[in-house]
């Protein structure tokens, strides 16, 4: 079985002098694969295709892509693919120029239903200590500078938490270390703009897209957290997933919440 392959060959290797590896310069996407086919593929390709512009990496054609994500999973009804894109090598410089092949890592990895469903019951999070920071030129990439979120994970151990919710530097409400959030108010599902830190999933986005008449993005406060209705998370592989807890704040599972988890199943 193929589970990995760099640059379109079979391998699990790439350089040290990658850039990827030196400096995170680079995008990344991780994928659900069910019944073989790749979940919300198109979403994932505009977000990578707009992150390689951005960023001015070449961009891998979309064929290209599909074949190998479609090559590392054959045999796999289920499982999660991670697509890694780098600038490529380079000597140990800052500088882009005359750097034009960029480099890719496609991956498929186990996926284990979770025992019991968290989307069933809720999970519980908790507010991070560490704060964003703001930089909008890097907002909403899904790039492979990921230590903000390792740090944040790095503060609890508890397993009765399955997340920590994440601010900036001036409290607003921005995601989760691996998730992003949905406040409900009124029926209307509010989740923050991510126009100066986070990552912009693509979950979000086909949730966005698909309940758009009743959704806004706006900045959130932190004491906007006690008073919601409902509050959910999302990523690509788990879903929406509600939450029942933060820190001291409780929460009961919802219509609205619901209603997300139901369309997604036929996603």
């Amino acid at each position: 079985m193929i589970e990995c392959l760099v640059d379109g060959e079979i391998s699990d290797r790439i350089s040290a002098s990658d850039r990827g590896l030196q400096f995170g310069d680079g995008l990344f996407e991780t994928i659900a694969v069910i019944g073989g086919q790749p979940r919300f593929w198109q979403l994932h390709m505009d977000r990578l295709g707009a992150g390689c512009e951005r960023l001015g990496i070449p961009a891998t054609p979309q064929p290209v892509l599909l074949r190998e994500v479609k090559t590392v999973c054959a045999g796999q009804s289920q499982c999660i693919v991670r697509i890694i894109v780098t600038r490529g090598e380079s000597e140990r410089t800052y500088s882009t120029a005359g750097l034009a092949q960029a480099h890719r890592v496609v991956s498929a990895h186990a996926w284990q239903p979770e025992e019991p469903d968290p989307g069933v019951f809720g999970v519980r999070a908790r507010l991070c200590n560490l704060r964003l920071g703001i930089q909008p030129d890097l907002a909403g990439m899904n790039h492979l500078n990921r230590l903000e979120q390792v740090l944040a994970r790095a503060e609890w151990d508890d397993p009765l938490i399955d997340e920590g919710i994440l601010l900036d530097r001036e409290d607003h409400v921005i995601c989760g270390v691996s998730s992003n959030i949905f406040l409900v108010y009124a029926g209307r599902l509010l989740t923050p703009r991510l126009d100066r830190c986070g990552i912009r999933g693509v979950m979000r986005a086909a949730i966005l897209g698909a309940f758009r008449e009743r959704c806004e993005q706006r900045r959130l406060l932190l004491d906007m957290l006690p008073d919601a209705e409902e509050v959910f998370i999302c990523n690509s592989v788990r879903g929406a997933i509600p939450l029942t807890r933060i820190g001291h704040w409780e929460y009961e599972i919802g219509p609205v919440t619901r209603e997300v988890r139901e369309w997604l199943k036929q996603q």
